[in-house]
């Protein structure tokens, strides 16, 4: 079996790009016949295009991103990639309050007035560092794979600023 970067895409996510596998397969000399056979007769075939499909569709979303968040109840991170380095931002809560970061219910100024008036205060903290030796692909990667989620960046900036 060939060596890959990426996991197999999900039967959920392969459906979400049922059409870009259409034409992926069609690229390759498979119409919908031809495609029914092989996952029929042939599910190593079968399996190992999908493999294939799935580096091309991961390689190109991680391509593109810049930001990521990766929300818990009581710590936020967010994430900035840059071609040779990922910066991190993020807010930790210690103590009880009803600030749940796992729910996007509050902007975050109200977020902020939230926690003042419940007598939190937030610790702010940053890092950056060079990519794992595996590449920023596979470092943004798993960084997804353990939770985090393509962002728009408003989150880092905010916590940038602070």
């Amino acid at each position: 079996m060939q060596e890959t970067k990426f996991r197999r895409l999900t039967l959920a996510e392969l459906n979400d790009v049922r059409d870009q596998f259409v034409k992926f397969l069609a690229v390759n000399g498979i119409d919908v016949t031809t495609w029914q056979r092989i996952r029929n007769d042939e599910p190593g075939r079968a399996d190992a295009l999908i493999l294939q499909f799935s580096q091309t569709v991961f390689a190109g979303v991680i391509e593109r991103i810049e930001f990521l968040v990766d929300r818990k109840p009581n710590d936020l991170r967010t994430y900035k990639t840059e071609g040779d380095k990922i910066y991190m931002r993020g807010i930790l809560l210690d103590g009880d309050t009803s600030v749940d970061f796992t729910k996007q219910d509050l902007t975050p100024q109200e977020m902020f007035d939230r926690l003042k008036t419940e007598g939190i205060s937030p610790k702010l903290y940053a890092a950056e560092r060079a990519y794992l030796p595996i590449g920023r692909d596979q470092d943004v990667f798993i960084l997804m794979e353990r939770g985090a989620l393509i962002d728009d960046g408003e989150l880092f900036r905010t916590l940038a600023s602070l």
